[in-house]
């Protein structure tokens, strides 16, 4: 992150950010990247740096229990209301008045919620792979996602949160951090089979079995070692509180929130990934239905699987740069 200003913000509720900024025009909206599991700000290094020419003002933090930010275990501490309210602590401090609001993954999830809980400090929004999710007025339970998703596609999209949202899910992760790499990154049906499956990946990462062959931007040893030493270094207990968060059901503060909020009423980029077996792109068909994004721009489906910013950061730059000279030029 050579090309941007690295920052850190003792925000209002008390934790501290790590933040990154590139100056830009400060006529233009600022481009807020939000992250999601388990990266970091670094993630998005191969798209911003391509966006750098555009002129707009950039903000890329690492998100709530990540790398340079401080790391609470405690569900509670990643509502939305509170976490959305830090990044605005961010904007104030930036003069960013508004935003352009731009996430991957949980990002994608936490970019649309600043949207719903500040609509007047956000003036679009990009969403990759994970597709629009509404304000959450109901319980949760990914047993019932998995019950709707069998019967859309044929099998449960959310089996891997048998894991990811158990109690012990950091500790289970923590333990087999270089099995754990090649299933993120892998080619074929591999996430299907190991995300997609009721137990597949305890049976993995209790097994002696092989690893899948893993995507070519993933076999960079330099790549993956560096992914290996910060979760070694940070460990997965506050990055799974993003997942336990949604199944204690802290998300529920989105009650508070009017009806009409559900509604994006400001020009939305989706950009999905063919491969991606646990996110898929129909996931987007309900909110384009219900009428919640009457501004969208839906992207073709890249040739991709769930992490598109290391495997394709060109072309969404591209698709980005385009998006924003037709909706924001001067």
């Amino acid at each position: 992150m050579d090309a941007f200003e690295k920052k850190t913000l003792k925000i209002s509720r008390g934790y501290t950010y790590t933040y990154y900024t590139s100056e830009g025009d400060r006529s233009l909206p600022t481009l807020l990247f939000c992250h999601g599991w388990p990266d970091h700000a670094e993630m998005w290094k191969g798209i911003a740096e391509r966006l750098m020419d555009t002129k707009f003002p950039m903000i890329i933090p690492d998100m709530l229990g990540y790398d340079g930010t401080d790391k609470p275990t405690d569900p509670a501490e990643y509502k939305w209301d509170a976490m959305t309210k830090d990044l605005i602590d961010i904007m104030d401090t930036e003069k960013a008045d508004k935003a352009i609001s731009v996430g991957h993954d949980w990002g994608s999830i936490c970019a649309a919620r600043l949207y719903n809980y500040y609509p007047e400090r956000v003036v679009g929004c990009v969403f990759l792979n994970v597709a629009y999710t509404p304000p959450s007025r109901e319980r949760f339970d990914p047993a019932d996602m998995n019950k709707m998703a069998e019967q859309a596609f044929g099998y449960g999209t959310l089996h891997y949160w048998e894991v990811f949202a158990a109690p012990n899910g950091g500790e289970i992760l923590n333990d087999n951090i270089e099995r754990l790499y090649p299933l993120l990154h892998a080619v074929g049906d591999a996430q299907k089979r190991y995300y997609c499956v009721p137990g597949a990946l305890r049976q993995h990462f209790n097994s002696n079995d092989p690893d899948p062959e893993i995507r070519p931007y993933a076999q960079d040893p330099k790549f993956r070692q560096e992914f290996i030493d910060r979760m070694r270094r940070d460990g997965f207990d506050a990055p799974q509180c993003w997942y336990r968060a949604f199944k204690d059901q802290q998300h529920l503060c989105d009650k508070d929130l009017p009806e009409g909020r559900d509604k994006v009423d400001v020009p939305v980029l989706y950009i999905g990934a063919k491969d991606d077996a646990a996110c898929r792109v129909e996931t987007m068909y309900p909110a384009i239905q219900q009428g919640w994004l009457p501004q969208l721009d839906q992207k073709p489906a890249l040739d991709a699987a769930h992490w598109t910013p290391y495997e394709k950061p060109e072309e969404i730059a591209r698709l980005v740069k385009e998006w924003l000279g037709k909706n924001y030029a001067k």
